[in-house]
Parts: structure tokens; C-alpha cells; sequence
């Protein structure tokens, strides 16, 4: 079976400062928007980065994620280079589509600042991601490492976004969004496990009943049935570009049988999964 070689990366650029000659201190200001999300790493240096409400100082080791849409500008004050990452995050790795779920900052841009160690894991990472896209073709171990190369990058932003979040709450008390966040990342961390609500709902000391309803009103439906969505995606991204035979696929994405992983396919997509592969392979090019 051909494996398709569809990427969440759609491009990656190096930045630096521009050449031409202005007044000392003085950048070029660029105001634009875009389709697709964008995942930047400064490496050097300092500006600004700005939204329609915002204008945020930024400097050598700040990760800065801007979501799809969002008029938003930049301007160089201090000479910088660094690296972004556009890519469509309908197509990045379940593991990590929490982050970039709709209901989350869509329309603020999110920045972190990273130490000089992570900043450096965080730019080898990176490094690695365009490296592996680059290649002409994409095979099953380049998407992997494509993957874990940029599943590094957000886990680091992750991790900063929570640490922060953490000191809100300390300071403020805890909120609803910050514990659906958490559920969204711990769900999309073990979609493929046994994971239940209510062990979802003891690890954040509220009743099940609560965190249904507060997870179905901010996400749109239930827990249980996000994670059989979650399934359902991972499940065709294998058939898609796997030749994995179907009950491996069912038992890989969280179903303890093949018959039920079939009621299910059929229910979400409207044909069986031996189906809906055929009807791939018949596809031209």
C-alpha cells in the first residue's frame, strides 16, 4: 500500500535581521495574518510581538505560538534570529492537539520564556523537525521523527504554560479552564488506554457529574466521546499510512474488540474500516 505523505509542517523558516538600513535601535515592523498555526523560537535578540490587544516583549529563548487567523505583527529591536514552524494543527499529532484546541487563547497570541537549557533542547528539536521535512520523501520512520521532534517543542511549551497557570491558581485559586486543559492534555496523552472519567475526575478532585458537565459545555461533547473521536482519527491516520492489518489498528487505539472498533468506525464514518482503506488505494495521486 503506497503510504501517503501528507505533513502537519507547512513550512519552516529561519529569520534574521533584514539588511537594509534604518534608524539605530529601529526594526521593520511586518503586520500580516495566515491561515495555519505558527510555532516560533527566537534564538537571538529582541522585539516585540503584537495582536489587536496585545504587545509582548520578546527576547532570545521566548516560544511563541500564534493561532490560525490572527492579524498580529512583529518588529526586530535588538538584532535576532530564531525559527518558525507554520503547520496546519488539524494534522499534528493527536498527543498533541490539546494545546491548539479552538476554545483555548484562539485569538491571543501565547508566549513562554524558556531557560538557556530547554531553549537549546527546544532549538535541536526544532533543528530536527526541519531536517526530517526536508527530506523528498516522507517515510514511516521520518514521520516519526518529525513527530517526536515537534511533540518536544510543544511539551516544553506546554510545560512553561503550566507552571504558570500553576502560579495563577495558587495566587487566585483554580479555575474550570485551567482543569479542563489539563483533563484535554491527560485524555489526548492516553486516548489508546482504559483511561475513565472517573479516574479523570479523582485526579482533580471534582465529582464525575461536574466534569462531564464542564467538559461537554467548554469542549462540545462528553469526555467518553472525544476520546472514541481521538480513537477514530488515530485509527484512520494508520489506515491511511499503514498497512497494519485492522484488528492490530482496533487494539492500537483503545478497543478491547474488533467488533466494537467496527460499530463505531461505521457509526462515525458510514462505511467499515476494510471499506473506507479500499476506497483510499482507488484514490488518484
Amino acid at each position: 500500500m503506497e503510504q501517503g505523505n501528507e505533513s502537519f509542517v507547512i513550512s519552516i523558516d529561519r529569520f534574521k535581521p533584514h539588511t537594509f538600513q534604518l534608524a539605530e535601535g529601529d526594526g521593520l515592523f511586518i503586520s500580516h495574518s495566515h491561515p495555519y498555526d505558527e510555532l516560533t523560537l527566537v534564538l537571538e535578540g529582541e522585539g516585540y510581538y503584537s495582536s489587536p490587544e496585545q504587545n509582548i516583549k520578546v527576547s532570545a529563548g521566548s516560544l511563541i505560538l500564534i493561532p490560525p487567523g490572527l492579524h498580529h505583527g512583529f518588529v526586530c529591536t535588538v538584532p535576532w534570529r530564531g525559527v518558525s514552524v507554520h503547520f496546519n494543527h488539524e494534522r499534528i499529532p493527536l498527543q498533541s492537539q490539546y494545546l491548539f484546541y479552538s476554545g483555548f487563547e484562539c485569538n491571543r497570541i501565547e508566549c513562554i520564556q524558556l531557560d538557556k537549557d530547554d531553549r537549546n533542547w527546544a532549538e535541536i528539536s526544532l533543528s530536527q523537525l526541519e531536517k526530517e521535512w526536508t527530506k523528498e520523501e516522507h517515510s514511516m520512520d521520518s514521520r516519526n521523527m518529525m513527530r517526536i521532534a515537534f511533540e518536544t517543542a510543544v511539551a516544553l511549551f506546554q510545560r512553561y504554560k503550566s507552571a504558570a497557570s500553576e502560579a495563577v491558581q495558587t495566587a487566585g485559586g483554580g479555575n474550570d479552564q485551567t482543569i479542563i486543559q489539563e483533563v484535554l492534555k491527560e485524555i489526548h496523552a492516553k486516548f489508546y488506554s482504559q483511561l475513565t472519567v472517573h479516574e479523570l475526575a479523582s485526579r482533580h478532585y471534582v465529582s464525575e457529574s461536574n466534569l462531564r458537565k464542564k467538559f461537554t459545555e467548554t469542549v462540545g461533547v462528553s469526555p467518553k466521546q472525544y476520546m472514541i473521536n481521538l480513537r477514530m482519527e488515530e485509527a484512520k491516520r494508520l489506515l491511511r499510512q499503514t498497512d497494519k492489518a485492522i484488528e492490530s489498528i482496533s487494539s492500537e487505539v483503545g478497543f478491547t474488540s474488533s467488533s466494537r472498533f467496527y460499530d463505531f468506525f461505521v457509526r462515525a464514518v458510514g462505511v467499515t474500516p476494510y471499506e473506507w482503506r479500499k476506497q483510499l488505494i482507488k484514490q488518484p495521486n
